[in-house]
């Protein structure tokens, strides 16, 4: 049958313009801590029920939503139940909202990324193809809610069975498993993890959420589904060898220097050293829970966590520091050119050159960061250049252990720990966004010159 038929045709939903860049993110993450800052500064949000001063507030949201876990006031004795929820909040979205970045919130609104943005998502996640991206995400989310599930539930047991009454058993198992997992390391215990020394059913739970939230999703998930060394890709096998050696060297190290040290291991029973040791190497390079009092280690100790702390967890996870993934690409770089070789091979891996350059610019835009903010400290307080140092590189590491010195440094040394907090979050994130983006090449070549080295 002829004749004439209209048809209707919808022009199609262009991507939504959310992450497309590190403006976005960090504009995003920018609201949620003026949101925080704002509602921990309220006389409710206290036990006292007066206001916190604004810069205390700051601080304590910087902390929280960075996951890093350094405060200035004691977080059971100071926050209200409303107070320690919002922290909770801060905590949640900042280490899952990282985890899965602009693409969660996509997700929830049922938007969609562009080519672009997907492509930056799978280099930050590592998804083999562009079109697993969004499926590793909801994967990542999903990782991460488990995970938290399920130590709520062990931790709520494993605090009743410490002795706790069961309403508190509920709230502390539920904070401290969040907190554990986005390696926030906030406890509302009153002296961290120290009174639980002696009770691994309390300690391990924690150090295996921290564990989880350091690794991150996307290496955990590649490992499951492809069950084979072999067919495991160059990245996670590097955050897993790299994880490994980091945890046995931790382990055998603080447990040989602090064994006898009677302010620390060597105050607890014999049978107890070992898990507590196996504790603290587990939480230095990522949360700051402790169950010793890290102001009494020996010096080499400090110095020792410090390293630790520097290297963090795995890109894309709940952790902080130049990346387990950076400091492995490093190595290898090392010994390529120890050996004379002109490319960079790890695990029968070529690794880019382009990947080793952003590994260097990462590692010493870090250094630089952290040698001006550890002297702008040490020109503001009395403490020694040792404490100093510690504090600040838990502060950009995202950790949270700390001396002791934090509520101490006054209004110039929270600033600068604010600082470091807020850089030892975004600014590996952003400088991968801004490292991947695309820029118009060069038309000439400069002639190639040398320089004189060693």
């Amino acid at each position: 049958m002829m004749g004439t038929y209209a048809a209707r045709i919808r022009a199609p939903r262009p991507a939504r313009a959310v992450g497309s860049g590190s403006a976005q993110v960090l504009s995003g993450f920018a609201l949620v801590l003026g949101v925080g800052t704002l509602l921990l500064s309220l006389p409710f949000a206290t036990e006292s029920g007066s206001a916190t001063p604004p810069l205390d507030a700051f601080f304590t949201a910087t902390s929280a939503l960075c996951v890093t876990g350094l405060v200035v006031v004691d977080t059971q004795a100071h926050w209200s139940f409303f107070g320690e929820a919002v922290i909770l909040a801060l905590i949640q979205i900042g280490g899952l909202g990282y985890m899965a970045g602009a693409s969660l919130v996509l997700w929830i609104l049922g938007g969609r990324l562009g080519v672009r943005d997907q492509y930056m998502l799978r280099l930050y996640y590592g998804a083999p193809t562009m079109a697993e991206t969004l499926t590793f995400v909801r994967r990542v989310v999903l990782y991460a809610i488990g995970w938290e599930l399920v130590g709520a539930a062990v931790l709520i047991a494993a605090f009743a069975l410490a002795g706790e009454p069961f309403s508190r058993s509920l709230w502390w198992g539920f904070f401290h498993a969040l907190s554990a997992f986005n390696n926030a390391g906030f406890n509302v215990t009153g002296n961290d993890l120290l009174a639980y020394a002696t009770k691994p059913y309390v300690i391990l739970p924690h150090a295996v959420l921290i564990l989880a939230g350091s690794l991150g999703a996307v290496p955990v998930l590649v490992a499951a589904s492809r069950r084979s060394w072999r067919r495991l890709n160059l990245d996670t096998r590097l955050v897993v060898a790299v994880s490994g050696l980091l945890l046995l060297l931790g382990f055998v190290y603080i447990a040989a220097a602090e064994w006898s040290n009677e302010d620390t291991l060597g105050a607890l029973p014999v049978a107890h050293r070992l898990d507590v040791a196996f504790f603290q190497s587990v939480t230095p390079r990522t949360a700051g829970f402790s169950a010793l009092d890290i102001g009494r280690v020996s010096e080499e100790t400090l110095f020792f966590l410090l390293g630790l702390m520097f290297i963090g967890g795995a890109a894309g996870s709940t952790a902080g520091g130049i990346k387990v993934g950076t400091f492995g690409i490093i190595l290898a770089g090392i010994w390529s050119v120890l050996r004379g070789r002109q490319e960079v091979t790890a695990f029968g891996r070529r690794v880019p050159q382009t990947v080793i350059l952003q590994a260097l610019a990462i590692v010493l835009t870090f250094l630089l960061v952290f040698f001006v903010l550890t002297v702008a400290l040490m020109a503001t307080t009395d403490f020694s250049p040792l404490a100093t140092m510690f504090e600040v590189q838990s502060a950009m590491g995202t950790v949270g252990l700390s001396t002791g010195i934090t509520p101490l440094v006054g209004t110039a040394g929270k600033v600068i720990l604010i600082v470091g907090m807020l850089f030892g979050r975004f600014g590996p994130l952003v400088m991968v966004l801004e490292m991947t983006r695309r820029r118009a090449r060069s038309i000439y070549v400069l002639p190639e010159d040398s320089i004189r080295l060693g």
